[in-house]
């Protein structure tokens, strides 16, 4: 055997050392690689795993929020209810009291309307600038007058 040979074989034996040593340096490196992948992804795992559950509570509290709101107007609408029937029973009573009211109520309520219609057409009069309103005005304080007397009786 040459010395040849033998170094050409050492060149080989070399050449395959610095191939493995490669190769293992290339797992090595994907093996960290995968490693941090894979720790990357279970922490991104576990920012999605809070967004979700945060998620969820946020629509928990709107929920009830809403479920709280839609009480009280529950609540409102059958008050609301309530009052309605209220007013349409002082409405009837009302009807009632109209009917059942003496003549002598019902005079006097009408004379004082017409003394206040009277007391309204005698400011007016006095207001106006032309002598027919003025005119007019006087008559219909007259028939006013007249219906006062008219209830009065």
């Amino acid at each position: 055997m040459s010395p040849e040979g033998k170094v050409h074989k050492l060149e080989a034996v070399r050449a395959e050392e610095t191939a493995a040593e490669n190769t293992e340096q290339q797992e090595a490196r994907s093996q960290a690689c995968d490693s941090g992948v894979v720790a990357a992804q279970k922490d991104m795992s576990k920012v999605a795993l809070m967004v979700a559950l945060l998620a969820v509570l946020l629509l928990v509290i709107f929920f009830f929020g809403m479920n709280r709101n839609i009480a009280g107007l529950t609540d409102e609408v059958k008050s609301l209810g309530a009052l309605r029937e209220e007013v349409s029973s002082l409405d009837k009573r009302l009807v009632d009291l109209k009917a059942d009211m003496p003549v002598q109520m019902q005079r006097m309520i009408a004379q004082d309307i017409v003394n206040e219609m009277a007391m309204k057409a005698s400011y007016l009069s006095e207001t106006l600038q032309g002598e027919e309103l003025r005119a007019k005005m006087q008559e219909v304080l007259k028939g006013l007058k007249e219906v006062r007397d008219g209830l009065e009786k």
